[in-house]
């Protein structure tokens, strides 16, 4: 067999080696595709952020992607400086604003932003799944705190007429027993699944108010100048999102969170 027909096969037996791979069920899961390349954070409330991605509450959940030079670039940006974890884009998120022990406002805000999204196909009942995405805590984030999950659903979770605090339990959390307070990481959230049957939405964010939510603030003397000031005034817990997936597995598998990003966890 000739050194082409070798290569040949070498590259078809890859092609079917990752078309058998488990399908993931998240469209526009690295946030890559776009519409409008974004030139500032989210200002006013809307139901869509990009394609496939929405906002069920009225938060302004904010787009970052490398095509643009102004607020909501990638790496440097508003927020911080991060490179995506794949491709040039991800999201970003508030899971905490003024938070009662730091702030004067005499009624907590409980403000807060979400990601959602429809999956491709709605999930087999009594199958398992891997879901997973990953997290990094802004630069310029005030706080890191305990309570970032991922809530699965039949219909969409909507509260479109208020920017607080969507309260269910989501089915996938960060670990507890974990700290997560380093900036600039990828950190991977990962759990399974059991379907029970017709879950066709996932919402990212923080599902609990302020009163249980826990914050660390974090220390900012490395940063000077303005920069300092203003991640004291911003007061809030501010992380990116990327790489969002959900998987079917099998039963006989021994790991279902594999981290190829090698990042964190």
């Amino acid at each position: 067999m000739n050194k082409g027909i070798k290569y040949f096969l070498l590259i078809l037996s890859f092609v079917f080696s990752e078309v058998g791979k488990a399908q993931n069920l998240v469209p526009n899961f690295s946030f890559e595709y776009f519409e409008e390349c974004p030139d500032e954070v989210t200002i006013d409330s809307r139901k869509v952020l990009i394609p496939n991605w929405y906002m069920p509450n009225r938060g302004t959940s904010d787009y970052f992607n490398a095509c643009t030079i102004h607020q909501v670039n990638v790496p440097n940006n508003v927020m911080g400086s991060m490179f995506a974890l794949d491709g040039e884009a991800y999201a970003g998120i508030i899971l905490i604003e003024q938070p009662p022990s730091e702030s004067k406002l005499k009624k907590p805000l409980h403000y807060r932003e979400y990601l959602q999204t429809q999956l491709t196909k709605p999930l087999q009942k009594d199958y398992l799944y891997c879901i997973q995405f990953y997290f990094s805590i802004a630069s310029y984030s005030t706080y890191a705190v305990d309570k970032l999950g991922l809530y699965i659903s039949e219909s969409k979770l909507s509260k479109r007429l208020s920017t607080k605090v969507i309260k269910v339990e989501p089915q996938i959390a960060l670990d507890t027993n974990k700290t997560y307070h380093e900036r600039d990481y990828w950190y991977q959230v990962c759990d399974t699944f059991r379907a029970q049957g017709n879950e066709q939405y996932i919402t990212i964010g923080n599902f609990y108010d302020d009163y249980n939510t826990e914050i660390e603030k974090l220390d900012y003397s490395i940063y000077r100048g303005t920069i300092q000031q203003t991640i004291k005034e911003n007061k809030l817990a501010y992380y990116y999102i990327d790489v969002v997936s959900v998987t079917k597995v099998s039963e006989n598998d021994t790991i279902y969170c594999e981290n190829k990003y090698r990042v964190k966890d």
